[in-house]
């Protein structure tokens, strides 16, 4: 880990020095990035273009192998370099120049951590799932916040046989040696790197293996919550029946307004009240590769753990600053305004009732989420059952209370859940924050209260959430695990919905309002008839508005 100033200097530093200027921001629309590679632009979004650089190359405590491997690393099958930016555009990741926080040119998202021993890793920020490029007529837009196209399942699965290839083949590990030792090369040095390097191989390998799905991700998806709780429930823990196939990818949720919600992810899991932010951002590091160490003795000083707090606490605090894009009428078609007007009137009717309007530059918004159950809602229900019906064998940590310093202890056999906050919570009380402990036990009460009346916690969370659609022109595809390509796909009535389309393309169609789904080379095939992938349900306006409403309906919600 790199190494701290005493804690409460460093965050009053850091937020002066990084958010001081959030009420002026510099970008403007079609702003150019600073080190963009093309006709790269942002929109008006808030931040300034320090604040996005700083979102997007600031570590966060992820972990994934040397920093030092990654610069030199050749593909499986070729000696071109793994982090080759054509190879990355294949992976559907910003590719961008070299700067300041970012001097080997990485793509965004990709970073720099500094363990307590002075060990250099590559990791991943949020940024790598939360930044996305929409291209038209010629402009590429970048979106702060945005779900990424990335396909991250094929990036690691190319990773892993990356190292694989660079273990078995001598020529290519002898290259690869003599660049990342330089003058300590010699044979002595170059045995003891093969043998660091099939150790790292292995436990990547492993990894692979816990989560793996059989129908693939694709582009623009994960199984996030899948993830997380493999690692931790079954490798971090050591207890491998408790592993479960991770077989519910979602959608990665925009991030704007994320602070300003009561309750965040698709099923509303996480409560926002401090320190529910910390141990969201906790948990969502430990599904991207940070370490943790579970212990059955961890009240005095929590889990040990890579996780970077201080930039958690001043990644959230950034989004706070974050606005939702506008609809870029400097390149896509105008907005029809008869069109807008009607259209506004069909989002009253059938609409607003969940998704409510806000102000989207008011730093005091507040948004209160609609759940709406799987039997209502009628989408795919695999991953909110997945996680609602998922328990897990406690081992060693049986006997700890759920937040280390609140709730019930752990007994044998938990709610996946209970074993994940538990995890979380130790992690974050590794940084002794007297303010963090105080909040634990009025956090526990906050999301202890079941939502309805006579309905568990657990259960509650069999259920949807529907927040507001500012922004919502720039977040395609849709639907929690990214089964409907448009927005006006999502107007047909389920029936008719397109069964099979193709994701990975940026280029923009204004008209349906999501990207160009016709198949290309590189791209994800998404069948929805497929397990996790459905298609149904969300079918409101699609019987009681005919086609022109429809249309009309689009036309306002481009400009929200």
């Amino acid at each position: 880990m790199q190494k701290r100033f005493p804690r409460a200097v460093a965050l009053t530093c850091l937020a002066s020095s990084l958010w001081s200027c959030a009420t002026t921001p510099t970008i403007k629309n079609l702003e150019p990035v600073p080190n963009g590679i093309g006709n790269v632009v942002s929109l008006s979004q808030g931040w300034t273009v320090e604040q996005q650089e700083w979102f997007w190359f600031t570590t966060q405590g992820s972990q994934i192998l040397p920093y030092d491997w990654f610069l030199v690393l050749e593909q499986a099958t070729s000696s071109q370099l793994f982090r080759a930016p054509a190879n990355f555009e294949r992976f559907k990741y910003l590719n961008v120049k070299p700067s300041k926080l970012n001097p080997d040119g990485l793509p965004v998202g990709f970073v720099k951590d500094i363990d307590d021993n002075g060990h250099h890793w590559m990791g991943l920020t949020c940024a790598a799932c939360h930044t996305n490029q929409i291209n038209f007529n010629g402009v590429e837009m970048v979106i702060d916040g945005a779900p990424t196209l990335a396909d991250f399942s094929t990036f690691y699965d190319e990773l892993v046989a990356a190292l694989a290839a660079t273990d078995k083949d001598d020529a290519k590990f002898e290259r690869f040696a003599k660049a990342v030792l330089d003058k300590a090369y010699n044979p002595g040095t170059a045995n003891d790197l093969r043998r660091a390097l099939f150790d790292q191989t292995v436990r990547l390998e492993a990894r692979r293996e816990l989560n793996a799905s059989r129908v693939p991700y694709g582009h623009a998806r994960l199984d996030a919550f899948g993830d997380i709780l493999n690692m931790v429930l079954a490798s971090n823990l050591g207890i491998p029946e408790n592993k479960r196939e991770a077989n519910a990818p979602v959608s990665y949720p925009f991030l704007w307004d994320t602070p300003h919600h009561d309750v965040v992810q698709w099923n509303g899991s996480a409560a926002n009240k401090t320190p529910g932010p910390l141990l969201r951002n906790a948990g969502e590091m430990l599904g991207v590769f940070a370490a943790v160490q579970l212990t059955p003795s961890p009240l005095l000083h929590g889990y040990k753990t890579s996780i970077e707090l201080e930039n958690l606490g001043l990644l959230e605090k950034s989004l706070e600053s974050l606005w939702s894009p506008e609809w870029p009428r400097e390149v896509f078609p105008a907005i029809d305004p008869g069109m807008f007007l009607r259209g506004e009137e069909h989002y009253k009717a059938h609409c607003v009732k969940c998704h409510a309007h806000i102000d989207r530059t008011n730093k005091d918004r507040r948004i209160n989420a609609v759940m709406t159950p799987l039997a209502e809602i009628g989408t795919d229900t695999l991953m909110a059952e997945n996680f609602a019906g998922r328990t897990a064998k406690t081992g060693r940590l049986m006997g700890i209370k759920e937040y280390i310093i609140a709730g019930e202890p752990l007994g044998a056999e938990e709610p996946a859940l209970k074993v994940l906050l538990n995890a979380v919570a130790g992690a974050v009380l590794e940084h002794p924050f007297e303010s963090i402990k105080a909040s634990f036990t009025e956090y526990l009460k906050v999301r202890s209260v079941p939502p309805q009346p006579g309905v568990g916690p657990l259960d509650a969370l069999r259920a949807y959430k529907a927040r507001p659609l500012n922004g919502i022109w720039a977040t395609a595809p849709y639907l929690h695990n990214g089964s409907v390509p448009n927005l006006w796909q999502l107007l047909v009535p389920q029936e008719q919905r397109v069964k099979v389309f193709h994701v990975g393309s940026r280029e923009f169609d204004p008209k349906h309002v999501g990207f160009v789904t016709a198949a290309a080379d590189g791209l994800y095939r998404f069948d929805t008839t497929l397990e996790g992938n459905s298609n149904q349900g969300h079918t409101y306006g699609t019987q009681e508005l005919n086609d022109t409403q429809k249309w009309e309906l689009v036309e306002y919600l481009k400009s929200l």
